[in-house]
């Protein structure tokens, strides 16, 4: 399979392979097993048996360098506003931070950092490129993004905008390659070629992608207990989510420590939320929620679910498996 570099060009170009209607997965993932600085990968499925480049934590911070163009005022909002964009992304319970400020450039050094610069593979049409460190298993380390200074950068929705090409970069950041997708109209941010600002807002297509990974990697962090109930990987948000399966049916557990507004939504493996448990506000207390499979179109099928809480507390998650 052939490598391909992860950065966005000026210019639209011809893409050879279209996808007919009824496509279930467009958007394409990063593989590269071999651990160090890249800027270059395969693009494979969510499902491919090689797996593909990942966080192993939800929690990414990004940092800015002020130099070049990248002082221009309206910059670090883009910026957040484009962090924001991956954040805000469900079931997945990835948070993409703006930490700051830094002098750290286009290296090694492990800080994940947005600078404006010439060079670094970025020239020509080349709008922006980014580099992913990688360690042993395809685990993302560290991950820089390099805007072309040469060209003149706006954040007023005219070319060439910072927003739309930070979320797109981002993407990468986060493991997702250029998407298959051709069509003219509400293309997905991870499109191969810039197109305006309107690749500020991600489509369904860059959210699956965003799901697939959290999916494939991260909710493989929760760890099923002998008792058959399970804990989630990332403990110390706060609030806690168990389950536990007995008879098809499985029971969600959790405690609130104050009042608040309170969500538990269920969601399939593809991302997809199937049923909303509870919404709505809740005193302080222990809480009990039982689930066996119904939705208000019908009963799920057996397999493999989670569920997702959301609190002012903070969030977790459990995974089910609902069987006969």
């Amino acid at each position: 399979m052939r490598m391909t570099r992860f950065r966005i060009v000026a210019v639209v170009t011809a893409v050879a392979l279209l996808f007919a209607a009824g496509e279930a997965a467009a958007y394409r993932m990063i593989q590269n097993a071999s651990p160090g600085r890249t800027s270059t990968g395969v693009r494979v499925q969510c499902s491919d048996p090689g797996g593909f480049v990942h966080w192993n934590r939800s929690q990414v911070e990004m940092r800015l360098n002020v130099a070049n163009q990248g002082a221009k005022p309206g910059v670090p909002l883009a910026i957040q506003h484009a962090l924001a964009a991956w954040t805000g992304v469900t079931p997945a319970g990835y948070t993409l931070t703006y930490g700051g400020t830094t002098s750290s450039g286009f290296t090694t050094d492990g800080v994940s950092t947005v600078l404006w610069s010439t060079g670094n593979g970025c020239a020509g049409s080349c709008l922006a490129i980014t580099a992913l460190v990688l360690g042993p298993g395809q685990v993302i380390q560290e991950a820089d993004v390099s805007f072309n200074d040469a060209y003149t950068w706006n954040t007023n929705g005219s070319d060439y905008d910072v927003e739309a090409i930070a979320a797109h970069e981002l993407g990468h950041c986060m493991g997702i390659h250029h998407t298959e997708l051709t069509k003219p109209r509400n293309r997905p941010t991870m499109y191969t070629a810039y197109f305006g600002p309107d690749g500020r807002t991600l489509e369904s297509d860059d959210r699956d992608a965003l799901n697939c990974a959290y999916s494939r990697y991260l909710l493989a962090a929760i760890i099923a207990d002998d008792d058959g109930s399970a804990t989630p990987g990332e403990p110390g948000t706060g609030v806690a989510l168990h389950s536990r399966v007995r008879d098809g049916h499985a029971t969600l557990r959790y405690a609130l420590h104050r009042p608040g507004d309170v969500r538990l939504d269920v969601f399939d493996i593809a991302g997809r939320r199937v049923t909303t448990l509870v919404s709505g506000t809740r005193g302080t207390g222990e809480y009990e929620v039982a689930w066996g499979g119904e939705t208000r179109m019908g009963m799920v099928r057996h397999g493999v679910y989670f569920a997702r809480l959301e609190t002012p507390e903070g969030h977790d998650v459990a995974m089910l498996l609902l069987g006969p």
